[in-house]
């Protein structure tokens, strides 16, 4: 979760100043941000969507092929998603049909599509996650792209997370297995936002943090289980994905979940224009952070390695002389962005450091 908002300076729909954001969303939608309504079983899509009619669609070409024919022909309308650029979203909103709900099926951008489509409208949403590599399934702010940068808008709540596990499996096992990253992720935010707290830049909650790491080792001792792609182990992954979430939505940050791993990511795909199965991603920002932050870099790779994840570089076809210019350029870039104290504002990342921490970040060129 990022309930951080970028520069408020982007034309949107008319009304959109009186929409929820995470600043001025009521203590009533926060409440229910704290326990989305969720469903876990195996083929529920039917009967999820026959209790929807009439609904909008968005979703992505892979999804859309598992429906059965019949479900195909459901929606009042259906679209494919291609980008969360600002003004693609708007364009998606226009043309869309008046309709009681929008249903958001597949990965994190068509989910974040439908988020962005029930908040600009006001109606009802039913998130349908294909795969559970991102946790955009029960986060409330909407991820958009604004001049090659994500940022993060609004404020929405699903009325319905359904979490058909034939959806699930049938997508490519990596993008299940990358779950494991966005919670790992806890591992190294909480050292960041304790660090933080230490300093004065941040105030750090421990019962928060507390409640944070005991999820983080409830998933880190499935990890074999993610390996496999288990029911279980995907149930577990979205159920953490929605508790964390909740713990953000109580101290209004997304520190718990969010630290240095989150900005190698950020940093590595506004340099190469790329984007990377984001759990992914976020196990190679673990293992580099934990490194520079001393902190048991060693069981995070082991971790990962467990569940099957592909977090090294030649896994994300992240080349040294790249990595190395993404890190050297860390501490400009996340003063730019305003992102919250870490690691990162302490460490040395001159050319010199970053060949260190190349040198020993565990399992980073096995």
């Amino acid at each position: 979760m990022d309930p951080r908002r970028g520069a408020a300076d982007r034309p949107y729909p008319v009304g959109v100043d009186a929409l929820p954001t995470i600043e001025t969303a009521s203590d009533e939608l926060r409440r229910r941000a704290l326990d989305p309504p969720m469903r876990f079983g195996e083929g529920i899509l039917d009967e999820v969507l026959a209790a929807e009619e009439p609904y909008v669609l968005v979703t992505q070409p892979q999804p859309l092929a598992l429906l059965d024919p019949g479900l195909r022909e459901r929606p009042l309308a259906t679209r494919i998603v291609d980008s969360l650029e600002h003004a693609a979203l708007d364009r998606l909103v226009a043309g869309l049909p008046d309709g009681e709900t929008v249903v958001g099926l597949g990965g994190g951008m068509a989910l974040d599509a439908a988020k962005y489509v029930a908040w600009v409208r006001g109606t009802r949403l039913v998130l349908v996650p294909g795969i559970v590599s991102v946790d955009a399934c029960v986060t409330n702010t909407i991820a958009v792209r604004e001049w090659g940068r994500v940022v993060y808008r609004g404020w929405v709540v699903p009325d319905l997370v359904a979490v058909d596990f034939a959806i699930v499996r049938a997508a490519p096992p990596r993008l299940n297995r990358a779950g494991l990253g966005d919670v790992l992720s806890i591992h190294t935010a909480l050292w960041d936002w304790r660090r933080g707290g230490e300093a004065g830049k941040a105030r750090f909650v421990p019962a928060i943090a507390r409640r944070s790491r005991a999820a983080l080792e409830g998933v880190m001792a499935l990890a074999p289980a993610i390996g496999e792609v288990a029911d279980a182990a995907l149930e577990a992954i979205v159920r953490t994905y929605a508790l964390v979430n909740g713990l953000c939505v109580e101290v209004r940050h997304s520190q718990p979940q969010e630290g240095s791993e989150h900005y190698v990511a950020y940093r590595l795909e506004a340099l190469t224009g790329r984007g990377f199965v984001h759990g992914e991603v976020l196990g190679l920002g673990g293992v580099l952070m934990a490194t520079l932050q001393r902190n048991d870099p060693g069981r995070v790779a082991a971790t990962l390695d467990a569940a099957r994840v592909g977090w090294r570089p030649a896994d994300l076809e992240i080349d040294r002389s790249t990595l190395e210019r993404a890190l050297v350029g860390l501490p400009a870039f996340i003063r730019e962005s305003g992102l919250p104290y870490s690691v990162i504002d302490e460490a040395d990342l001159s050319p010199v450091g970053v060949e260190r921490l190349l040198a020993t970040s565990p399992g980073l060129w096995s």
